[in-house]
């Protein structure tokens, strides 16, 4: 019998903020904590600048920008990092023990859809310099298959790998995959890892673990294979339900299995922790971000 844990699956939280944001909100509590390292999931429409220069400590705050954006995500930060996130890029903001940054659209026709991530980091990094990871839409590598685009964001699968991934913190995979009626894509879960399936458009079915899942659009549901099992691996199977295309994200890494203490954008271990990120933030030590004027 398979070790594969499996969550019920759970609905985004609607969030409005303003005229320019909507979103579908995923934290991890939802999840009894299966998508360990993810911390919180939010999958978003933005058509005009929204957010204030903000800080973040203790995590990686990572955006990816789905294919069908119509602008740039304009990414401005305390490090000195100021540049676009362009439809099919990522950015990765490992913010380690502090900085300041904020994204926003720009350019004519402003409309961004992507996934903004917040990943854990282990106790033993959330100490460390931040830095950030860009990748750009051209150096994503695919997978394809008759009936199937999987674009290897983040990690590895099938043997594609992408050129981003060694540079980020702790190894994490991120699939962004469209798969037609009929088709079938595979993805193996290694041991110890957990992770998020999330569906952007159509409706899912997932094989896994001798268990089948339904999932609809907006959806996500947890997967981890915890690191006591005995198969070193689980084979994903997922396919289109009914006769409309299939758009899914998957998000994966191993599992911290360490205490949270979250606030806002801030993810520690203890409470003593977090009242040191504040008042480090408090005292400037996050650096500063002045923005173009």
């Amino acid at each position: 019998m398979s070790s594969l844990k499996i969550s019920k699956p759970v609905a985004g939280h609607d969030m409005r903020i303003g005229s320019g944001f909507t979103a579908k909100h995923l934290p991890e509590d939802a999840f009894q904590g299966l998508i360990d390292p993810v911390v919180m999931v939010d999958h978003f429409h933005m058509t005009s600048p929204t957010f204030q220069p903000h800080p973040h400590a203790g995590i990686s705050a990572v955006t990816y920008m789905f294919e069908d954006s119509t602008s740039p995500h304009v990414n401005y930060d305390s490090m000195g990092n100021n540049g676009p996130i362009h439809p099919g890029a990522l950015h990765w903001f490992a913010a380690g023990r502090g900085a300041v940054h904020t994204e926003q659209p720009e350019g004519a026709n402003p409309h961004v859809h992507a996934l903004q991530i917040f990943v854990n980091l282990p106790a033993a990094k959330k100490g460390h310099a931040p830095f950030a990871v860009h990748l750009e839409p051209a150096d994503v590598p695919e997978i394809r298959s008759p009936g199937v685009r999987v674009r290897v964001v983040l990690g590895e699968s099938q043997g594609v790998a992408s050129p981003a991934t060694q540079q980020l913190p702790e190894p994490f995979t991120l699939l962004d995959g469209f798969v037609q009626p009929g088709a079938r894509f595979e993805h193996v879960l290694p041991r110890g890892w957990g992770g998020l399936l999330y569906v952007v458009a159509g409706e899912l079915a997932l094989s896994a673990g001798g268990e089948q899942r339904s999932l609809k659009a907006e959806h996500g549901l947890g997967l981890q294979l915890p690191a006591e099992s005995a198969t070193a691996q689980e084979t994903l199977q997922l396919q289109a339900q009914g006769s409309t295309p299939l758009h899914f994200a998957l998000l994966s890494g191993p599992a911290l299995r360490e205490p949270l203490v979250k606030q806002g954008p801030f993810v520690m271990n203890t409470v003593e922790q977090m009242q040191q990120a504040i008042r480090d933030f408090q005292a400037g030590k996050f650096g500063q971000l002045v923005m173009p004027s």
